[in-house]
């Protein structure tokens, strides 16, 4: 089973784990190893995730689950034949639609 990474998802990691850091460096570090076994997780449970709706066709199988420990911090991927592909992975407080629309 493979993982592949959006365009945007090593940004998005990178601005979260910085915003983290701000208040905690332990928590920022903790923050991207949870990400990290939780796409584990998600790779061997493609299933698991909460269907969201898109008006893009292409999108039409995107899920969604929380980032383990960091339950603010939402993870978008997509189920492939042989894996999945991480979309993106925000604060639950952002406008996530908007990265689907554009």
């Amino acid at each position: 089973m493979r993982i592949v990474h959006g365009t945007d998802v090593f940004a998005e990691l990178v601005n979260l784990s910085f915003y983290i850091a701000g208040d905690n460096e332990d928590a920022a570090q903790r923050f991207l190893a949870a990400c990290d076994e939780t796409f584990s997780f998600l790779v061997n449970n493609t299933q698991v995730g909460a269907t969201r709706t898109f008006q893009d066709p292409s999108l039409r199988d995107v899920r969604m689950w929380r980032v383990k420990g960091f339950e603010k911090y939402l993870i978008f991927y997509q189920p492939l034949s042989d894996g999945i592909k991480i979309l993106h992975v925000v604060h639950s407080a952002s406008n996530y639609k908007v990265l689907f629309e554009s």
